[in-house]
């Protein structure tokens, strides 16, 4: 279950207060053998209460974009979701994945250190690529995948061509006009810097897709995609004892090129965290902290576009409230994680945040949903001269109820600055959710 209470649009805008629920039904099964993997999920969704008259100005809320795409209230679809032969070892080390599966940018290659990992699953996977899993629909990639793993270091290669879906109802079919290549060549923890992973990337993203919608400050429609971006990029995450407890730190660059319908694209991002976890304290608190800046486009009328391009991000991994995304933005924040059980876990948030350019828009979204029509899968408001977005304070839990059960919840608010109050009549937004899972 959703509920929404959206900035208040000015009059004549759409319905910003709203709730609705769905579920998900995921069966899959799997035979595994020692030299191969045979894998293969279906999946149903259907949604009650999507609103109608959530528009206005742009989509107010997740809402409102399942129904934009659906066209109706009750959207539901059932679907292939992933169908996947691994063939393992084929040479020492060697593996090959080819069909329908999952894919998240930074994930590729497993560290062995379970701080690491903890870091790396909330703050590095799907910046770039993602199965953009919070949403009902979600998305997979048909494509191949080589992985070579050797002591010290992992590769990997693959060509994708991503699903619909994300807010797309006709979820599962091929997005046959993106293509996306990817690399990444990971060094393991101790094998040149102790206690500290370390990778090295680049993704090619190919958009020619028959939508109109062009998500840039130049505010002008096309008759299709022409996207063409390269990016290049390294990531460091450490985990390093301490006295008490563990010190975490993660560094993030990314650097782009390419073309954007026509125009020279050239854009970056860069993130830097710093965290400490008191091991042995009750409820083993851990406080983050972190600085994250993108570039954004500072002249529509030149032949030059320098916004960050997030290519097919899993969105709300790094803006849980999903009312922003990461181009064109610079972010301070601080986070708290606590365990007072062992079967529950809280995290508690604040973010400051920024648009780099005033120039430029306040984008939103995770990357493209469907093949056709008029929703790039990103969208941008108007930043009405102004940079200063907002302050989001949010907090979410999850209770392992038992092995077959469990809870979990979100609720943030955000106090939004003269990028929104130039749209909308109001600047106060509250967003919660109460999700339940049964596994078996």
């Amino acid at each position: 279950m959703e509920t929404w209470r959206y900035f208040q649009p000015k009059p004549g805008g759409g319905e910003p207060d709203y709730t609705f629920v769905a579920n998900r039904l995921l069966l899959s099964l799997d035979w595994r053998r020692p030299r191969f993997e045979l894998g293969g999920s279906v999946q149903y969704v259907q949604f009650g209460g999507l609103p109608r008259t959530a528009t206005g100005p742009g989509a107010l809320g997740t809402g409102a974009l399942y129904f934009d795409h659906a066209g109706r209230t009750d959207s539901r679809q059932l679907y292939l979701r992933m169908l996947q032969l691994r063939l393992k070892n084929l040479a020492p080390g060697v593996d090959v994945q080819v069909g329908r599966f999952g894919y998240a940018s930074g994930g590729e290659s497993p560290s062995g250190d379970p701080k690491i990992e903890a870091v790396k699953r909330q703050r590095v996977d799907a910046r770039l690529i993602g199965e953009f899993e919070w949403s009902l629909y979600q998305r997979t990639f048909d494509g191949v995948r080589l992985d070579v793993s050797r002591p010290q270091w992992h590769g990997t290669a693959s060509v994708l061509r991503p699903t619909q879906g994300g807010f797309e109802e006709q979820a599962g079919h091929p997005l046959h006009d993106v293509i996306t290549a990817a690399g990444a060549f990971t060094l393991k923890p101790g094998s040149v810097l102790r206690h500290t992973d370390w990778q090295s990337f680049v993704y090619r993203y190919d958009d020619s897709r028959s939508v109109s919608a062009r998500p840039d400050n130049t505010f002008l429609r096309a008759s299709a995609v022409d996207v063409g971006v390269t990016s290049v990029g390294t990531s460091l995450v450490g985990a390093y004892p301490a006295k008490e407890g563990q010190f975490d730190t993660l560094a993030w660059l990314v650097l782009q090129r390419g073309q954007w319908y026509g125009q020279d694209h050239s854009a970056g991002a860069v993130a830097a965290e710093l965290g400490y976890q008191w091991t042995n304290r009750p409820w083993r608190p851990w406080l983050r902290a972190g600085w994250f800046r993108s570039t954004g486009d500072t002249d529509a009328s030149d032949d030059r576009h320098g916004t960050f391009f997030q290519v097919l991000p899993t969105g709300r991994k790094y803006s849980l409230s999903t009312t922003y995304n990461l181009m064109n933005l610079t972010e301070v924040f601080g986070q708290a994680l606590l365990r007072p059980h062992a079967d529950v876990g809280v995290r508690l948030d604040v973010h400051r945040l920024l648009l780099t350019s005033a120039a430029d828009l306040w984008y939103s979204g995770s990357g493209a949903t469907q093949s056709s029509g008029t929703i790039f899968g990103f969208a941008g408001r108007r930043s009405n001269g102004s940079t200063g977005l907002g302050t989001m304070v949010e907090g979410a839990a999850d209770w392992t109820v038992s092995r077959h059960f469990s809870v979990n919840g979100y609720l943030g608010r955000m106090w939004a600055g003269d990028v929104v109050g130039g749209t909308f009549a109001g600047t106060r937004l509250v967003f919660g959710y109460l999700e339940t899972a049964i596994a078996f």
